[in-house]
């Protein structure tokens, strides 16, 4: 179940990035950035058993990807030198360096205990043994964790973020990102006000994205339904107490 977790992560991520496109250039550099680093991460955790050929290639393709995009640049107005520059860079170090770069991405993905000292190693383990006491006597009502054998978790973490791209075909990325943090906090359990601020940070993030980047993100990309905007229901919202407030006032 964790490998379909990752494949829809993967696919996610190259969406995304292939439908930035659409935005204006400065709008879609950041989530083109996002989306390009969810994909690559989620591609290297799937090939972790062969990383050690996969890395450098990886290494190699993303410096001639790198190249191309600095020489189209530069043809057209003489920019990309950075670009050009990254290029280069990524496919001396994937060539001439292969060998480290495999055993680094091996270390850093399939292996993440290697950067422990054993004696850190010894005192995780007695941490384990000690909070999995502590698990045994917890309530219910703790927050859910699972195990990366235990299918229940990689397959609800699914099911909620295709919801998520299924709410921002439909009203948009604006309000279906809170609500999609709404309802892991609630499958999670988490404690009540540590929810209320993931979900405050998520609305703000959403909201400044969108007032500051792209507002098309407040209209869904299939139906193009566009729910009121923040300011529009705040006025509403103000309106609605002020209504209340007169008619306590004339009662």
């Amino acid at each position: 179940m964790e490998h379909v977790l990752l494949v829809l992560f993967l696919v996610t991520g190259v969406y995304m990035y292939v439908g930035a496109a659409n935005f204006s250039p400065a709008a879609a550099e950041f989530p083109r950035r996002i989306a390009a680093a969810t994909a690559l991460l989620s591609f290297l955790i799937l090939a972790r058993n062969y990383l050690r050929i996969v890395a450098p290639v990886v290494t190699v393709a993303l410096g001639l990807y790198a190249l191309y995009i600095g020489a189209n640049a530069f043809t057209e107005d003489g920019s990309g030198v950075v670009w050009l520059a990254l290029g280069i860079a990524l496919l001396c170090i994937g060539i001439v360096f292969r060998n480290y770069i495999g055993e680094s991405a091996e270390s850093f993905v399939a292996e993440p205990m290697q950067v422990l000292g054993e004696e850190d190693i010894i005192e995780d383990d007695e941490d384990d043994d000690q909070s999995d006491e502590q698990a045994e006597t917890e309530e219910s009502g703790a927050m859910y964790v699972y195990d990366i054998d235990d299918p229940k978790g990689p397959v609800v973490t699914g099911i909620l973020c295709i919801g998520y791209m299924l709410l921002t075909f439909t009203i948009g990325m604006l309000y279906a990102t809170p609500l999609f943090v709404i309802a892991w906090t609630l499958w999670v359990k988490m404690d009540r006000a540590k929810a209320v601020a993931l979900v405050l940070i998520s609305f703000v993030c959403a909201y400044l994205f969108y007032e500051l980047i792209q507002s098309d993100i407040a209209e869904g990309w299939v139906t193009g339904f566009e729910p009121p905007p923040p300011d529009v229901l705040l006025e509403l919202l103000i309106r609605f107490l002020s209504f209340l407030n007169w008619g306590v006032w004339f009662v």
